[in-house]
């Protein structure tokens, strides 16, 4: 097949791009003019444009059998809003243009379990959780429904879309800053209070294609992991990477005055908050969710847990052995 794939220099678009390759596909990667091409699978076509930009984009999805939109703006900060809306909701309606007008065969949106809800219950969520992301005010919830809701009123016409939720993915091939790499390293030793879904970012790879192939148009697959509370999983990490020992928890009430000052701050840096108030008050939420749906549609079944822990601190002692750091 012919595929084109956005966010492809980010986390879950490289090892996508990875698993398409491996798969024989041949692939075109659409990306920023700033974009740090670094770790891409050799023979692929690169091409510059950004979606928020109409303009730059102009048939790019021409010829293609398959797009795969996987670029978006995953930002918590409140300073940020603003853009994260545009380089979630509006890029993803400028993609659509031009896949529909195209005539592609299949368009797979990646989404977010965010975007399916904000569950707090040993019961894990799925595809029909009614959404809340608006009675609790975040952000980041709110910008990717509005981007899959895009998508699937176009599927409601009959565009062949799908749609893809992943949880919180972690795994191989992330040269950014994560709060796993900050485990594994002994340096984070403070677990939020609550629970999770974890995610092998290479079953999220496998789960694209899956979507592809044998996803129903119209329709979104939650694909996820194991639900483990933050502190087991963050205990489990610090063990993997040889830093064992307890592992102090950080309750809602500390959280939550911590991420004023922390967005304070962020206002006069201009950057990020070192934890936004976004996510401090889904402090204690049990964020659970099922893949069910995926696993009995697409044949998607997700990794254990410890193999996807063990795979990822091996792989992270390797570059920071290269990178003189180990």
């Amino acid at each position: 097949m012919r595929v084109l794939v956005t966010g492809g220099t980010g986390f879950v678009g490289r090892n996508l791009l990875y698993h398409l390759h491996e798969q024989g596909h041949d692939i075109t990667l659409l990306h920023r003019p700033t974009s740090r091409l670094i770790d891409l699978p050799e023979g692929i076509r690169c091409v510059t444009g950004d979606l928020t930009r109409p303009e730059t984009i102009r048939d790019v999805c021409r010829g293609m059998d398959w797009v795969f939109h996987v670029a978006g703006d995953v930002t918590w900060g409140r300073r940020l809003r603003k853009r994260m809306f545009a380089n979630n909701l509006e890029a993803t309606r400028n993609l659509l243009d031009e896949a529909e007008r195209s005539g592609v065969k299949r368009f797979v949106y990646t989404s977010s379990a965010a975007a399916v809800g904000l569950p707090d219950s040993e019961q894990p969520a799925d595809e029909t959780f009614p959404f809340n992301g608006y009675d609790l005010n975040v952000g980041y919830a709110i910008a990717k429904r509005q981007a899959e809701e895009a998508v699937l009123s176009r599927a409601a016409q009959g565009f062949p879309a799908v749609v893809v939720n992943p949880t919180v993915v972690i795994g191989i091939r992330t040269y950014s800053s994560s709060f796993f790499a900050a485990v594994a390293k002994g340096r984070l030793r403070i677990a939020p209070d609550g629970g999770v879904n974890l995610v092998d970012v290479e079953d999220v790879a496998r789960g694209h294609l899956l979507a592809a192939e044998k996803g129903r148009v119209g329709e979104r697959y939650l694909l996820g992991g194991t639900n483990l509370s933050f502190l087991e999983a963050f205990q489990k990490i610090a063990e993997a990477g040889g830093h064992g020992g307890r592992m102090r928890l950080l309750r809602k009430p500390v959280a939550i005055p911590l991420s004023l000052a922390a967005e304070a701050a962020a206002m006069l840096s201009g950057g990020e908050p070192a934890l936004a108030w976004d996510l401090a008050k889904l402090s204690g939420r049990k964020l659970y969710y099922s893949s069910d749906k995926a696993a009995r549609e697409l044949g998607y079944s997700p990794t254990p847990f410890e193999k996807t822990v063990e795979k990822t601190v091996r792989w992270l002692k390797e570059r920071w052995k290269s990178a003189g750091r180990g």
